[in-house]
């Protein structure tokens, strides 16, 4: 849409060749899907890891960068697009798209005692992107080098390049992936005559199932791989070092695309990323009055209704421009139990009639009003209030408005889960403020 803001969302974690995900997951009540879980500072990546049991990660501040990219339609990452992020080392773009810079430098010493003479250095900036390729279960992970700068003994004939891996990140199922490692390695001259190389690898078999998670979550068969990629330099003998720009992480892949129509789209894998739906303020989004709620529950809930009485925060927001400032916890999607959402839907009318009168669909114009509600009915979130006992729990907001507005940001919101590949359960960011 044209003079909109839009935003890209950054968010701490582990860097990877693929990216991992930030922030809190947040489960309903009594529930267990497998949700993404942040890997802890300070937890090494190992195949013993579990993520299923990984604790709640400590919230963390987003970085969020204003750009023409809309985060809403998730497209390609691209080596020209790819920036640096300074405090988190890689930029994710959206849940198929992540990449990576790493400034490659490499010594070579005259002798393998401490204290000898560097002899040759070399440097590269190293740009690498990794794609999850729409309707298919294929990671493609393309490498750029290039800014070579070269000194001493070092010459253009010496080779370097990177090093990949791709395997099951259980090992009790199936999982595999068709190439368990690859490398690329060139001379210099080679990386300067053609600075771009590319890999694609293909995720196979699957996970044993959740005994915790429903039926329709089995039959979905999420499977876990992990990825790693670092830099390598040809063995000359010496006593050299490389700055390697390793990074490991985790990718989910599953068959939901192809079991429901309508329910997931893109690639059938996705990185463990909790995206940014970007809420549309503008008056020409087609839904100002349910975006105006929505807005609302998230910057202003004690202007709200039921508001303060009954909670005390509407889940689902990130923080203004990265700051912790109003942040909460990600809604997460609800697609398999309809009736619960019914629940949702049957709870948020009922705010309505009790503040607005039961006549509150009527409008003056003859046009009909319906109850909107936020968090969506299709979040595990909902129309719910906090547990008994919880003093400052999640509640919600409603109001009556034109349906045919709140309709549309239903559909605005319902493609960007699709499109996004978040299946039942996944957690999601609610951005208010563009």
């Amino acid at each position: 849409m044209p003079n909109r803001r839009r935003v890209t969302c950054v968010l701490a974690t582990l860097a990877a060749l693929c990216a991992i995900l930030p922030g809190t997951a947040h489960a309903a009540p009594g529930r267990s899907v497998g949700l993404f879980r942040e890997v802890p500072a300070g937890v090494p990546l190992t195949k013993s890891l579990d993520l299923r049991k990984l604790p709640a990660a400590a919230p963390r501040e987003q970085q969020v960068r204003l750009s023409a990219v809309d985060q809403n339609v998730p497209a390609p990452v691209t080596f020209d697009e790819c920036h640096k992020d300074i405090k988190n080392g890689y930029w994710t773009k959206n849940r198929f798209a992540s990449c990576t810079i790493t400034d490659m430098a490499y010594q070579r010493y005259a002798c393998p005692e401490a204290g000898c003479a560097v002899i040759g250095t070399a440097w590269a900036r190293v740009i690498s992107t990794s794609n999850l390729l729409p309707g298919q279960r294929k990671l493609e992970v393309a490498t750029r080098m290039v800014g070579w700068s070269l000194s001493g003994v070092v010459t253009d004939a010496m080779q370097f390049g990177i090093a990949m891996s791709c395997g099951p990140r259980y090992t009790t199922g199936t999982a595999h992936c068709d190439t368990p490692s690859a490398q690329i390695v060139k001379s210099v001259a080679d990386w300067r005559a053609q600075s771009d190389e590319a890999h694609v690898f293909t995720m196979e078999g699957t996970d044993v199932p959740s005994p915790a998670d429903s039926p329709a979550v089995q039959a979905e068969q999420r499977t876990w791989y992990v990825g790693e990629r670092h830099l390598v330099a040809e063995d000359t003998g010496d006593r050299t070092t490389l700055v390697t720009g390793a990074h490991s992480a985790y990718l989910r892949c599953d068959v939901a695309r192809l079991l429901y129509p309508g329910y997931a789209a893109g690639s059938d894998c996705a990185f463990a990323f909790q995206p940014l739906y970007v809420l549309d303020n503008s008056a020409t989004s087609g839904f100002t009055a349910s975006a105006a709620l929505v807005r609302a529950a998230l910057v202003n809930f004690a202007g709200t209704y039921p508001g303060t009485a009954q909670g005390h925060f509407a889940p689902g927001n990130p923080g203004y421009q990265g700051t912790s400032g109003g942040r909460t916890y990600p809604v997460t999607r609800l697609f398999h139990d309809t009736g619960l959402q019914a629940v949702h839907r049957a709870t948020a009318e009922l705010a309505c009639a009790q503040h607005w009168g039961p006549d509150y669909a009527a409008r003056p114009d003859g046009q009909v009003n319906t109850c909107a509600v936020y968090p969506f009915d299709t979040t595990y979130d909902g129309a719910t209030l906090p547990a008994p006992g919880v003093d400052r729990g999640p509640s919600y907001a409603v109001q009556p408005v034109l349906d045919r507005d709140y309709q549309a940001l239903l559909a605005s919101v319902g493609q960007f889960v699709v499109n996004n590949h978040i299946l039942d359960g996944d957690g999601y960011w609610v951005y208010p403020y563009a």
